[in-house]
């Protein structure tokens, strides 16, 4: 039997049993220890309409085994007092308007589902609690808010909140309304029947509400997905067992988890982030190694393993990294390798062409804010002098070729390098290459590297007409091609059109009867 509070009355409460309450527009009034016991195996809702509202006392509790709607135009409650207790199996939090509870307390079984955006913690002393217990809480794509500053404000035992939304934008998120207070908030996040919690350390006393969400992605392939938080697309990840770092690739470099982190103002906190090991789809050696935290700027991952934290990574059971004094956030994944900055260089050559010119060759991975490369020309290989410049791509996560011709170069030492530089003026080396006196057509070891468009490319110089032998082997160990290369006297360029299915491959190049140059090769 359902039970009608009619409009315009005024209930004083002691302990009364419901299988179901209408509260069409009343007042329920608590007195004291007051309890409401909303029963009926499942079937005891509140339904509150027409502006019907609470008025808790400060100890005064509410037992639901049913859902809990709330159709009128308020917030639930008069005031911050009281606790509403959800001991039944599923149970579900409706409306047309969000409900402030003051305290909110999860008991029974099932998953506690979220309809709509919901407030924990009181509107103005917010001194109330959400108590998790033992079960799941569901976020069901809303947004859950802790009015309540302190780090106790969020209790749990084996329970956790799911926020697992596979969007570009989750929209599954708890906000913590810290304010000024510091301290390890803990979100107790998990999934599949497991506790991941995140822990935000505010070390700052600036006032922030501090957004979180997570999720894994949906095919565990860390896949980049499109308009990524509000920072733009994820486009690519690193990859640690290629030599083209930097582009999308089937091997894997981060957990299978992504945390999308944004506070309302500026902070600094110590985070520690925490996984499921079935998560860990890094390839081997790296899905042992140490990982760390990187975030995703709109171009670029940032930081390194290094500075932001670095912890074993593991197989099974729950892992966890924590990355002292961030101060950005949105979006955070554990990453396996380090990103150098402006500039990923993979490759940079220096061989003769005839007898006076030397072509420089190099390729980038990736770049973020890169400005120009410097040609450097030194005679003693420690003293370098600027030959000229030529303008960089600026930002880019495809693989970048360059090349230069230096004229002349008797006039030259023998020793070349790049200078790379970022737009705000900091710079790096590339490694030294050395080319012969005079560029006299000394025999030199070929250079070999795989263009994405074009195939396998091959160049050096020789004194003497030969041959080449070139070998493509797959990653089972199947040699699949080889094929002989004729070579003339002088500088040789020589694009070899592969026509690879995507995988890895081995590409060996055997030169002067049995040297070898060999490298491993992406093909996407």
């Amino acid at each position: 039997m359902k039970i009608k509070i009619l409009i315009a009355l005024v209930f004083f409460v002691g302990n009364y049993f419901s299988q179901g309450i209408i509260n069409n527009g009343a007042s329920i009034v608590f007195s004291g220890a007051a309890h409401i016991y909303v029963d009926g195996n499942g079937a005891g809702d509140y339904l509150s309409q027409a502006g019907g509202i609470v008025y808790p006392s400060a100890t005064g509790n509410i037992w639901m085994e049913g859902d809990w709607t709330n159709n009128s135009a308020n917030t639930g409650f008069f005031s911050d007092n009281g606790t509403v207790n959800l001991n039944g199996a599923n149970q579900t939090i409706n409306g047309t308007n969000s409900t402030t509870f003051n305290n909110l307390t999860l008991l029974g079984s099932g998953v506690k589902t979220q309809n709509l955006n919901t407030n924990v913690g009181g509107v103005v002393t917010t001194n109330g609690v959400l108590s998790v217990g033992n079960v799941i809480y569901d976020l069901n794509s809303f947004l859950l808010t802790v009015t309540n500053p302190v780090p106790a404000a969020v209790t749990f035992g084996t329970g956790y909140i799911l926020s697992e939304t596979n969007a570009a934008v989750n929209p599954s998120i708890v906000r913590w309304n810290m304010g000024t207070n510091i301290g390890a908030h803990v979100y107790p996040f998990g999934v599949a029947g497991t506790q991941i919690p995140f822990t935000f350390n505010k070390t700052t006393a600036g006032a922030a509400n501090i957004d979180v969400s997570t999720r894994a992605t949906a095919a565990s392939d860390n896949a980049p997905w499109a308009g990524a938080s509000n920072v733009g697309g994820v486009t690519f990840f690193y990859c640690p067992n290629n030599a083209m770092a930097g582009n999308p690739c089937a091997t894997n470099s981060v957990i299978d988890r992504w945390w999308d982190i944004t506070p309302s103002a500026a902070v600094t906190a110590n985070c520690t982030f925490s996984y499921r090991g079935i998560e860990n789809t890094l390839n081997a050696p790296y899905n042992a190694g140490n990982i760390g935290a990187q975030w995703w700027d709109g171009s670029a991952w940032n930081l390194n393993n290094a500075t932001t934290g670095s912890a074993a990574a593991v197989l099974a059971g729950v892992g966890a990294v924590t990355a002292n004094a961030l101060t950005q956030f949105c979006p955070y994944v554990l990453s396996s390798v380090t990103i150098p900055l402006p500039i990923d260089l993979i490759d940079f050559s220096a061989t003769c062409e005839g007898s006076e010119n030397v072509v420089l060759n190099w390729s980038s991975a990736s770049e973020r804010n890169s400005a120009y490369f410097d040609i450097m020309n030194s005679k003693d290989g420690f003293t370098f002098t600027k030959i000229n410049s030529v303008v960089a791509k600026g930002n880019s996560a495809a693989i970048n070729h360059y090349s230069f011709v230096v004229e002349n170069k008797k006039n030259l030492g023998n020793y070349f390098r790049l200078r790379m530089v970022d737009n705000d003026l900091t710079s790096r080396n590339s490694k030294t290459e050395y080319v012969s006196e005079n560029c006299n057509l000394d025999e030199e070891k070929p250079n070999l590297y795989y263009n994405q468009n074009n195939g396998i490319v091959i160049t050096s110089t020789n004194k003497d007409a030969t041959s080449y032998t070139l070998t493509i082997i797959d990653a089972a160990g199947r040699l699949i091609r080889t094929e002989s290369l004729p070579i003339h006297a002088g500088y040789n360029n020589i694009t070899v059109s592969a026509e690879l299915a995507a995988g890895v491959y081995l590409v060996n190049l055997i030169y002067n009867n049995g040297q070898l140059v060999s490298k491993k090769i992406p093909v996407y």
